[in-house]
C-alpha cells in the first residue's frame, strides 16, 4: 500500500513540476479564465494538455527554426505517461486558480 502512496505523490509532484513554468501556468491560467464551474474542471484540464502538446509540437516552426509540423509519438508509452502526468499537473493548478478564482469574486458566496 505505501508503493502505491509513494507512486501516487510521485505522479502529483511530477505533474506540478511540469506546469509550474511559463507556458503552462499561462495555459492554466488561461482555462481558469474562461472556467465557470467545477464541472467544466476536467474538460478544460484535458484541452489545456493538448494546447501544451501542440504549442511544444509548434514552437519550433513558429520561432522560425526550420522545424516541421509533426504529430506526437502517439504509439510511444513515454508520450502517454508524459501526457498523464500533464493531465495531473493541470488538474492541480487549474484547481487551485479556479478556487482563488471563486474567493477573489465572490462565487462560494450563497446569493439571496
Amino acid at each position: 500500500m505505501q508503493e502505491f502512496i509513494d507512486s501516487a505523490v510521485q505522479v502529483l509532484r511530477e505533474g506540478f513540476t511540469q506546469i509550474n513554468d511559463p507556458k503552462g501556468l499561462l495555459i492554466a491560467l488561461a482555462a481558469t479564465v474562461f472556467m465557470g464551474s467545477w464541472k467544466q474542471w476536467i474538460p478544460f484540464s484535458i484541452v489545456a494538455v493538448v494546447v501544451h502538446i501542440a504549442i511544444e509540437r509548434l514552437a519550433p516552426v513558429l520561432a522560425g527554426a526550420g522545424g516541421e509540423v509533426t504529430l506526437p509519438p502517439l504509439m510511444d508509452e513515454t508520450f502517454w505517461t508524459r501526457t498523464g502526468v500533464l493531465f495531473v499537473g493541470y488538474l492541480i493548478v487549474i484547481a487551485v486558480f479556479f478556487f482563488v478564482k471563486r474567493m477573489l469574486t465572490g462565487g462560494g458566496k450563497a446569493k439571496h
